[in-house]
């Protein structure tokens, strides 16, 4: 009877040890359903829009070509492409600083002289962004800016070819080697370069830098388009800026909706359909290199789809205070707003975003269009120069742009005041200038006076 009892004791005993090794394993192995969010997962996965490519985003300007003491330029987006299309064919390599090899006094005549092409950018951008866009073989790239590219031909029986980037503010100039270069396309560009470009002429009055203008009237199509207001679902935006967006408060006024989560803000203005966000705290320490504001600024946009157009265009940044801005372009110009319409904008902290404004809408189709002459660059320099206090190295450029203006609508009988039409903008060509770190609009002879600086 007692070995009996022994052999039940044992069996229970196996069972319970069995039992409670299951339950371990299982515990061991068990996986919870949940997912851990990551401080960033956000960005990540909420898609406004689709993913757009760096190279779609960062593009010249303007070509400038010299020749016999001649000088040619064009904004034309088709010929501005065919250069990036023929760089595109090139692998560079060996970037090699020649700075000292040219005078300060014999710069702006090397840059600027006879048999040479300029591909210009809007502003400096770093040699590792360059990177991105075009095939290097050199993987190691000094941290260097340029804002343009140099052509260079001499018209040897071989038909001798040098590159150059350049950055013109500081008088910097690096020859890098070029491979694949097919000196056939270059003639047959070179050849259209002097058929097809506008003559211009160089306003030489700022000792630092040449402005070139062209030497004709131009005529340009003011265009009304149609908008689609709000296109853009501020819930997205919500759900990729801020943690937790279920907690969001809400308020509303005339003409402006604010969300508020912690020390984040989202300030959206309903009448112009301009978002813009602020983080009141940098918690980062990180410090962050020149060319990677570039890199996380577009990465920023993109990782939430917010590249609604690819007309949104890379347009200046400043490395000390982390600001940069893409700019809406039409046609290869740009479109400025007086109201922020037309421009996505950050500001960095070390590593974190502080602050990022950016409209809400698209542009859909164009309503109406009509030809307008524009001034002459001679009447323009004449209307910049007598401004009181006038400092010629103080104006660093002078450009054609359109000015975004709002639609207004004619008030119904009885009515004495004039509604604007939140769904139609007009783009009007204008001319504009940088001075002193700002850039001004210099409005039609209808219109009179000039604009404040614009943003």
């Amino acid at each position: 009877m007692g070995m009996r009892y022994e052999h039940i004791k044992t069996a229970i005993l196996v069972v319970l040890v069995a039992s409670s090794l299951i339950m371990t394993y299982h515990i061991w192995t068990y996986q919870p359903s949940y997912k851990v969010i990551s401080k960033n997962q956000h960005l990540q996965e909420v898609e406004v829009s689709s993913k757009s490519k760096i190279e779609d985003h960062i593009l010249p300007t303007e070509v400038l070509y010299h020749r016999n003491d001649n000088h040619y330029m064009s904004h034309d987006e088709d010929d501005v492409n065919k250069w990036v299309n023929e760089m595109k064919k090139w692998k560079f390599s060996n970037v090699t600083d020649v700075s000292d090899a040219i005078s300060p006094d014999g710069f702006l005549n090397y840059v600027h002289g006879s048999n040479s092409i300029e591909v210009l950018y809007p502003d400096a951008l770093p040699l590792k962004t360059f990177q991105q866009l075009f095939s290097f073989s050199q993987t190691s790239l000094p941290n260097q800016t340029f804002d343009r590219i140099l052509i260079k031909i001499k018209r040897t029986p071989s038909f001798f070819v040098s590159v150059y980037l350049v950055n013109y503010e500081q008088k910097k100039i690096y020859s890098v080697t070029v491979k694949n270069l097919a000196k056939d396309d270059i003639k047959e560009l070179e050849d259209k370069m002097k058929r097809t470009y506008a003559p211009s002429f160089v306003y030489k009055e700022n000792k630092n830098r040449y402005i070139f203008l062209p030497e004709n009237n131009v005529t340009m199509n003011s265009e009304v388009y149609y908008t689609s207001m709000r296109h853009l679902d501020i819930e997205k935006y919500k759900e990729a800026l801020f943690n937790n967006p279920d907690y969001a408060r809400k308020e509303t006024s005339t003409n402006r909706d604010v969300y508020t989560e912690g020390t984040k803000v989202i300030n959206v203005n309903t009448k112009t359909d301009v978002m813009e966000y602020v983080n009141l705290v940098n918690s980062t320490t990180e410090v962050m290199e020149d060319y990677n504001l570039i890199n996380r600024s577009f990465s920023f946009v993109n990782d939430h789809g917010g590249w609604t157009e690819s007309n949104y265009r890379f347009n200046s940044w400043n490395r000390v205070t982390k600001e940069i801005s893409y700019r809406y372009y039409k046609g290869n110009y740009p479109v400025y707003s007086n109201q922020g319409m037309t421009e996505i904008y950050q500001r960095w902290g070390n590593a974190e975003i502080l602050n990022y404004r950016r409209p809400l809408y698209r542009f859909v189709r164009v309503q109406d269009s009509s030809v307008e002459k524009l001034q002459s660059s001679q009447k323009v320099i004449q209307l910049i120069e007598k401004h009181q206090n006038f400092d010629p190295n103080l104006l660093k450029d002078i450009s054609i742009g359109y000015q975004l203006e709002e639609v207004s609508q004619q008030p119904k009988t009885g009515e004495k005041t004039v509604e604007f039409n939140s769904n139609s903008v007009k783009l009007v060509p204008s001319w504009f200038y940088y001075y002193n770190s700002k850039w001004y609009r210099i409005a039609p002879p209808t219109e009179g006076g000039d604009n404040d600086g614009l943003e």
